[in-house]
């Protein structure tokens, strides 16, 4: 006596079970199984259809994409510190070679209108040292570019 009604698939498995072999591959989001590389939606009923997809060329080209970007997270400090102390220091040059250009003294720069204005309109304003400092290391190397 055949059931027509009755499935030849397994009932018991879950796609959370197949989640759980293949933690850094496969994801479960609202009862289906998902290739994380690839972004589709995987069969999870049997085995052979997860290996099988495994095998496929484009998984194998997302999953070597995958390993070749990733790389270890870095904190936002420290993404950004890099840049920031060179920019800081491109902007003092700057600051310096366009005070001396257009003749305004430094010794502006420790005004407190200018430092206001420094703080508030400027990215990175609040970064232009006083007037001595600027003096000390900077005007000699604009002098030297300049000249």
């Amino acid at each position: 006596m055949c059931n027509s009604n009755v499935s030849h698939l397994p009932t018991k498995i879950a796609a959370k079970d197949h989640e759980k072999q293949f933690p850094d591959v496969l994801h479960e989001s609202g009862g289906k199984l998902f290739c994380t590389p690839c972004n589709i939606v995987v069969e999870y009923k049997r085995k052979s259809s997860i290996e099988k997809h495994f095998t496929t060329a484009k998984h194998i080209k997302r999953m070597a994409e995958m390993s070749r970007l990733q790389t270890r997270q870095t904190t936002l400090t420290e993404a950004v510190a890099p840049r920031s102390v060179a920019s800081t220091e491109r902007m003092k040059v700057s600051w310096v070679a366009t005070c001396t250009a257009v003749n305004i003294p430094l010794s502006k720069s420790d005004h407190p209108a200018m430092r206001r204005f420094l703080k508030e309109k400027v990215i990175n304003g609040g970064a232009i040292p006083g007037f001595h400092q600027l003096q000390e290391m900077h005007v000699g190397a604009v002098y030297e570019k300049e000249k």
